[in-house]
């Protein structure tokens, strides 16, 4: 089967190190699909061979059938083998995980173990794209450790990737932005042809019967700014989520509803709608990690982020405060009580449960002397690493099995459909706290539940 692209010459080979992983992944199998010839490396020999065999690892909606076309079409493959994979590359994006340290820098054994590696094995004039979110000063360090270990001409480029968990593939399809740091035209001009699907119209560079976004911006600028770049969207995004949790609380305390608040709000075109959904907080891998990083390279460079580190500290304080409303919730104890829990995962659409925070709330009710009972569609497996002690409910009816009390922590679409007078009649206490404001809280109240929710103190 021929590559999607008409132009031979567009046509590039690509290597993704960290290729097994979320964002490696998703890249690999997008730049394949969109022709290029793509090698995904991975160290992980068992991911290799499932990723080869065609089956995704990662849940993420339509990442496996999109794999197992490009598979087909040969324009992908795998390898733990990095010599192999970088060999004949001319463009190598790394996509390597970057977990933050106790004081919250960002650990980069992987990026560097990675630039050790590529530096014996890599070609003269290849380009190195980073997609790892990494701090300032990285790009620097890793182009000097290519200098002292004789791999000379590699131009290093920082591209920030984009991508959102349970929108992923659309994410890379029809990005909003796409943005380059390098002072090196040639590898503004190496990515600029890596990118050229997305930044032409159609006439000028047509694809067979692929939705992508044309005419993308391109941000062309240093490493750093495109490093601050990543850093400031994320810090930006979790800032608008503890603001309006700060505002669902107050307005528990002052007899107003936040959803009216939040419809009043978004109605100025200035603020607008996203992440501004009242909730448990924001978890997942990218969000907390990426404030933490900012502010770190903040400090050390002798400012003070007070302003990104309150965003944190309101996050900790969302956490308690369900943890605190359960307790309310049960009649002032948890101890001994049965808890429900619907959703495991940091967000619907992924089985990722990094740094959830339903699962950080499951495991302080449960030393806090509750039993509970949990679900997720897809996520039991990933969850039940982290929560070897909670009982694993088969469908979501069973958490609510003689329950005092049931709490929605992760808004999954099959849980907004659920047969709630069913549920009501499991119950022991008739009582559902709904963390994400997701619930209709007529059909609630209609099946005979006490209906809580973020933001309003009563049902």
């Amino acid at each position: 089967m021929k590559p999607l692209l008409y132009n031979d010459e567009g046509i590039m080979k690509v290597t993704v190190i960290g290729g097994g992983g979320y964002v490696g992944l998703v890249t690999a199998v997008g730049l394949a699909r969109l022709g290029h010839q793509v090698v995904g490396v991975d160290v992980n020999r068992q991911i290799v061979d499932v990723l080869s065999s065609g089956k995704s690892p990662i849940y993420e909606e339509g990442l496996e059938e999109l794999l197992g076309k490009v598979l087909v079409e040969s324009s992908l493959r795998f390898t733990t083998n990095i010599a192999d994979g970088v060999s004949a590359a001319q463009v190598v994006l790394v996509a390597v995980g970057t977990p933050p340290h106790a004081d919250g820098s960002p650990d980069l054994t992987a990026l560097r173990s990675v630039t050790v590696d590529l530096a014996r094995t890599i070609a003269p004039e290849t380009i190195v794209a980073i997609k790892s979110t990494i701090p300032v000063g990285a790009v620097s360090e890793m182009q000097e450790a290519f200098k002292a270990l004789g791999a000379l001409d590699i131009e290093i480029v920082s591209n920030p990737e984009f991508l959102s968990e349970g929108s992923a593939v659309n994410d890379f399809f029809h990005p909003n932005r796409i943005v380059v740091g390098t002072t090196s035209e040639r590898a503004r001009r190496v990515m600029r042809e890596l990118y050229a699907p997305f930044l032409k119209d159609e006439s000028a560079f047509p694809l067979a019967s692929l939705d992508i976004s044309r005419n993308v911006p391109l941000v062309e600028t240093s490493a750093e700014s495109a490093q601050v770049i990543k850093y400031a969207a994320n810090a930006f995004l979790a800032t608008r989520v503890s603001f309006i949790n700060e505002i669902a609380g107050i307005c528990e305390q002052l007899g107003a509803d936040v959803a009216d608040v939040v419809e009043g709000l978004t109605m100025d075109p200035r603020i607008g709608h996203g992440y501004l959904s009242p909730g448990i907080g924001f978890g997942g891998p990218c969000l907390e990690k990426d404030l933490q990083a900012l502010s770190y390279s903040a400090a050390i460079h002798g400012y003070q982020a007070n302003f990104l580190d309150a965003t944190l500290r309101r996050n900790d304080d969302q956490i308690n405060h369900v943890v605190n409303r359960a307790i309310a919730l049960c009649g002032g104890s948890v101890s001994g009580k049965r808890i429900g829990v619907l959703g495991l995962a940091f967000k619907a659409g992924t089985n990722d449960v990094r740094t959830s925070l339903s699962v950080r709330i499951i495991d302080r009710l449960y030393n806090l002397g509750a039993s509970i009972a949990m679900h997720d569609p897809v996520a039991m497996e990933e969850a039940q690493v982290l929560l070897p002690s909670i009982d694993p409910a088969m469908t979501p009816y069973a958490v609510a099995e003689n329950a005092d009390l049931i709490m929605l922590l992760t808004d999954w679409p099959e849980y907004l459909v659920l047969d709630w007078s069913r549920i009501s009649k499991m119950l022991r206490s008739k009582v559902v706290f709904d963390g994400r404001n997701a619930l209709n809280p007529a059909i609630c109240v209609a099946a005979g539940l006490r209906y809580y929710r973020v933001g309003k103190a009563t049902s």
